[in-house]
């Protein structure tokens, strides 16, 4: 087998459904589908975003849930998908509303659409204690970011929060979601940076806001953007509902400090805010990284002109391959986005070429062996089994299961100094 090109595994539209309602804190999904479909989900998304107190492993040992807390599944089997899944969705929807949630979502996976069993009609016929929606297809085939919008704007528009008072200096976060490498600790980080400057964030949709906090959404001045690919279709339904207007950074997510800055100096702008507190923890933050990067280049030469690969979203990729270049000094060798449909990827097309780099635009990392390579642990070890050297540094799922203890960030002030702790040591 040519390991060159062999495939990469990438979450799809069904994945993103699944994160974009496990990431509310009170809501759970219901998958309609066999086991297969059920038990990576269920690990992700309680490995994500832990919410259960009990560790007592029979409080989720009944018919459904297989021992573990989330994503409880109908494991559809060869009767099912000739004779349709009646009694298994009779049975299972009283058992998940009566777990505590408010927020129920039955999502089909892609054999059960095939089905044909009406969804709307058994949620209806259940009388459920809880609001509860049904998402019979996620665009199977579309991206993680797409499914992931499907759902949010679905759970929304069942939630009906109401427009509300403007309140002023606070915004909604946009684009964010618990599949997103280390979101926590990235997600406190950007709530502190608007903190300091006197911006109240109202809710994050959806990544660890709960019900109630979405239903309030409708009371903050302006929507944030974080990672545009996962707020594209979000925004325009929520100016039509609420008359806010998104508040987008041209130079992509808050990754390094340049970004970070111009995201923080376009929100201030935006909302009437003194974007200095902010200001001065970035500066705080260079100054650290030049000591350290001083220190680190009289004794090795590095990381100028170590190569690097990058496979990540555009609004990720941008903003990164900036910082790496002209932050670091490296150069890039490799830069694929997926989407290249994408007016961050053009920038970045641009980029590549105003600097001498256009031949790393959508080339295989494996045919340039980069020194240090940015993306998921797929993406890292299909290097590496290709015999390459090379330094991974993991910057979205899948994961390896690596298990994180101290909080991470790769946005803001924190993540670049996270980032570049990395690099060096791997170097």
């Amino acid at each position: 087998m040519n390991l060159k090109k062999l495939p990469e595994i990438t979450p799809d539209g069904f994945t993103g459904a699944i994160m974009a309602i496990e990431g509310i804190k009170d809501a759970a999904v219901l998958l309609n589908g066999p086991t297969g479909c059920k038990f990576y989900h269920g690990a992700v998304a309680d490995g994500q975003f832990p919410r259960v107190d009990s560790l007592d492993p029979l409080y989720y040992s009944e018919e459904f849930y297989f021992g573990q807390p989330r994503v409880p599944a109908t494991y559809l089997d060869d009767h099912d998908y000739v004779f349709g899944a009646t009694n298994k969705l009779e049975k299972i929807l009283p058992v998940v509303a009566q777990k505590g949630h408010s927020l129920v979502a039955v999502v089909n996976s892609p054999g059960a659409a095939l089905i044909g069993d009406d969804l709307e009609r058994f949620i209806e016929q259940a009388g459920l204690p809880v609001p509860c929606f049904a998402i019979e297809s996620t665009g199977f085939s579309d991206s993680f970011a797409t499914g992931f919008q499907i759902a949010v704007i679905r759970a929304l528009k069942l939630l009906a929060p109401q427009p509300l008072e403007f309140k002023g200096k606070s915004v909604n976060l946009v684009g964010m979601s618990i599949y997103h490498r280390h979101w926590q600790g990235s997600l406190d980080e950007l709530c502190y940076l608007l903190k300091i400057c006197g911006i109240r964030v109202v809710s994050v949709l959806c990544a660890g806001s709960g019900v109630e906090e979405l239903k309030k959404l409708g009371s903050a001045e302006y929507n944030l953007v974080v990672h545009d690919e996962f707020a594209d279709h979000i925004t325009p339904f929520l100016k039509e509902r609420f008359g806010q207007e998104s508040i987008v950074s041209e130079k992509g997510a808050p990754v390094g400090f340049d970004a970070t800055e111009a995201w923080i100096k376009k929100v201030c702008n935006r909302v009437d805010a003194d974007p200095s507190p902010a200001q001065k923890v970035l500066a705080a933050a260079r100054k650290q990284s030049c000591e350290v990067l001083s220190r680190f280049n009289s004794l090795t030469g590095l990381p100028k002109g170590a190569t690097f690969a990058v496979s990540a979203d555009p609004s990720m990729a941008l903003p990164l391959t900036k910082w790496l270049y002209s932050w670091l000094g490296m150069v890039p060798v490799s830069i694929c986005t997926g989407d290249t449909n994408n007016d961050y990827a053009d920038i970045l097309k641009k980029f590549l070429s105003d600097t001498g780099c256009k031949n790393a635009w959508n080339m295989d990392a494996a045919d340039v062996r980069p020194d240090v390579a940015f993306g998921s642990e797929i993406f890292i070890s299909r290097l590496r089994l290709c015999g390459l050297p090379v330094i991974g540094i993991d910057i979205s799922l899948p994961g390896n299961g690596y298990m994180d203890v101290i909080q991470k960030s790769l946005l803001g002030a924190r993540g670049a100094l996270y980032l570049l702790e990395k690099i060096i040591n791997g170097l």
